[in-house]
């Protein structure tokens, strides 16, 4: 994939992963649209950019409203004129609890802007991907929507939503020229990342995903796991229980430590 021209839109690109994604596709060449609710950071954000010679447009939008999503959609095509591809990585896992003691409106929340969030994204952009017969939609899960982590319940529902309706969706709009595409990062030292303490020999850095997003996008991978998660899926086609059981005791630690420092 050539990203020299392109037009990307990228949720959550205020801080984190979002903003390293949205750094790294435009120092490949695209144009980018940094959506987040955080204005004032978006622009700073987009002229650091701008003043390294790179085109970027602050686009404040809260993906859990259709009219701010539909008013950001119109201003990224109102600036550049078509949109080749989104990145719909807004949200986070909240803190680690156990279900029956977190908020009853907690899972609710987790749909609202994992789920919910990235179709709207989606059926605003959607008349303007068909329009460039080729363009590409990457929806961001997790391990635990393949192997739902103790701890994290309705994250792990919300992303396993997210699988399933990026699957459904790739099969309806590949004749329409739309490719999506799943992308699911390691546990990475963001400010959302550092609020699970998972007992892991690793945590990577946000550069170093967006850097093995772009990579999958070059590949041009239906669903990438990269970082070493992989293994864990392919564990669990062979033995499902054994890879519940080591999620299970990541879950259940992680728990632990946080109730420790409560």
């Amino acid at each position: 994939m050539q990203f020299d021209n392109q037009v990307w839109l990228v949720s959550g690109a205020s801080t984190g992963i979002g903003l390293e994604i949205a750094r790294a596709l435009a120092a490949c060449g695209a144009r980018v649209a940094l959506a987040a609710r955080s204005a004032d950071a978006l622009q700073r954000e987009a002229a650091a950019l701008a003043a390294r010679g790179l085109q970027a447009l602050a686009v404040p939008m809260d993906i859990r409203s259709d009219e701010a999503v539909a008013a950001g959609i119109a201003r990224v095509l109102d600036t550049w004129g078509h949109l080749d591809g989104i990145a719909n990585v807004a949200g986070n896992g909240g803190t680690l609890s156990r279900w029956c003691d977190a908020p009853s409106h907690g899972t609710e929340s987790m749909f609202a802007v994992h789920v919910l969030g990235a179709e709207r994204v989606l059926r605003a952009a959607l008349p303007a991907l068909v329009r460039q017969r080729r363009s590409v939609v990457v929806n961001f899960a997790s391990t635990v929507a393949w192997v739902p982590m103790p701890g994290a319940a309705a994250y792990s529902a919300a992303k396993a939503a997210v699988v399933a309706l990026s699957d459904a969706w790739r099969a309806e709009l590949a004749p329409l020229g739309v490719d999506v595409r799943v992308f699911a990062p390691p546990h990475t030292r963001t400010e959302a990342g550092l609020a699970w303490p998972l007992p892991l020999p690793k945590v990577f850095e946000p550069q170093w995903v967006a850097q093995a997003f772009v990579q999958s996008l070059r590949r041009g991978a239906a669903r990438s796991v990269p970082g070493g998660n992989g293994a864990l899926l392919a564990l669990q086609r062979l033995s499902p229980g054994l890879a519940r059981r080591i999620m299970q005791r990541i879950g259940f630690e992680a728990l632990r430590r946080v109730e420790a420092a409560a």
